[in-house]
């Protein structure tokens, strides 16, 4: 229990993080169970490539983050509904600790679900010059989508990122 108040007093000293929308790969309301009263706390959550990270206001970026998971000591995350006897609940378990999670709806659990999945799996992978090159360009791609709003979307044709590699693959 100490170490856990350690963590959330190093956090809350910490200088407000500089998030860069691009590297912004899902973002939005969620409930969190805190570490010591176990109540389920109303945060906005930002995922990145790296990290989850919590905070108290919509986009409070110029605040320190109440919690950060680093992904790639991601051991799971999976439904936990059985385990806290709540509906659209998940859990994000990093070897210190289990985060206990839970969405507005089953929809939005499983996007959460897979998206942080999807995260701690591209952490361990290791890709090829080519193909590294071609997930910056596609995540450069939907940042600009995201920052223009949804006018964007219909000019994406136009932005879509080159192709490389053989014939064999076009």
């Amino acid at each position: 229990m100490d170490f856990l108040r350690k963590k959330v007093d190093s956090l809350r000293g910490q200088q407000p993080i500089e998030v860069n929308i691009t590297t912004v790969r899902k973002e939005g309301w969620i409930y969190k169970e805190s570490a010591t009263v176990r109540q389920y706390r109303k945060r906005w959550m930002v995922l990145t490539p790296e990290k989850l990270y919590s905070f108290t206001k919509e986009r409070g970026y110029n605040e320190p983050p109440t919690e950060e998971i680093d992904l790639k000591l991601c051991g799971t995350v999976k439904s936990a509904d059985d385990l806290t006897n709540r509906p659209y609940t998940f859990t994000v378990q990093v070897p210190e600790r289990n985060f206990f999670l839970m969405a507005s709806s089953d929809a939005e659990r499983n996007e959460w679900v897979a998206a942080i999945g999807r995260a701690t799996t591209e952490n361990r992978r290791v890709r090829s010059y080519s193909e590294e090159r071609d997930y910056q360009d596609q995540q450069a791609i939907q940042a600009a989508t995201r920052a223009n709003g949804p006018t964007a979307s219909a000019d994406a044709d136009e932005h879509e990122a080159p192709r490389r590699g053989g014939t064999r693959f076009q």
